[in-house]
């Protein structure tokens, strides 16, 4: 019995094989941009950036750089932040009436026509908390973004 040799299929080289004969020529030329960024704040939660584009709905680098600038780390929410803000102002013993105030209200006498003060949140009852001043030339943009129905905030 005569054995017949097998026909011979075309084969298709894999990857490394056919990436080693395109570097062998010069006609891999691939344009790679190179963006140098900054490290994330030392105590920003993981994903600090992407959460941050996700929250903005925007991948304009210079809104993001804005509102990276405005973190003031993670709190257990945004009247925490702001107890604490006012207590360094007002004093510590103030920090238990303020506790007891409405949050709203709170938020809008800390904010006032001078800071533009947001939060995303971040895993169980932590939230990454943002201030920028409203002079800044981002804030709006940035008000906008996050609060498109509250036409006192863009001003």
């Amino acid at each position: 019995m005569e054995r017949q040799p097998r026909p011979r299929r075309d084969r298709t080289p894999s990857a490394p094989i056919l990436l080693r004969r395109l570097a062998q020529t010069d006609e891999l030329e691939l344009p790679i941009d190179v963006e140098v960024v900054t490290p994330p704040p030392a105590d920003a939660p993981v994903d600090f950036r992407e959460r941050l584009a996700l929250a903005l709905g925007t991948t304009d680098a210079r809104l993001l750089d804005a509102a990276e600038r405005g973190y003031k780390g993670t709190w257990p929410g945004v009247h925490a932040y702001v107890i604490e803000r006012l207590a360094l102002t007002m004093g510590p013993n103030f920090s238990e009436v303020l506790a007891g105030r409405d949050e709203a209200e709170l938020l809008r006498t800390y904010c006032g026509d001078e800071r533009l003060v947001w939060s995303i949140a971040v895993a169980d009852g932590q939230v990454m908390v943002f201030e920028l001043p409203r002079e800044s030339s981002r804030a709006a943009a940035i008000a906008a973004r996050l609060f498109p129905d509250d036409p006192e905030l863009l001003v």
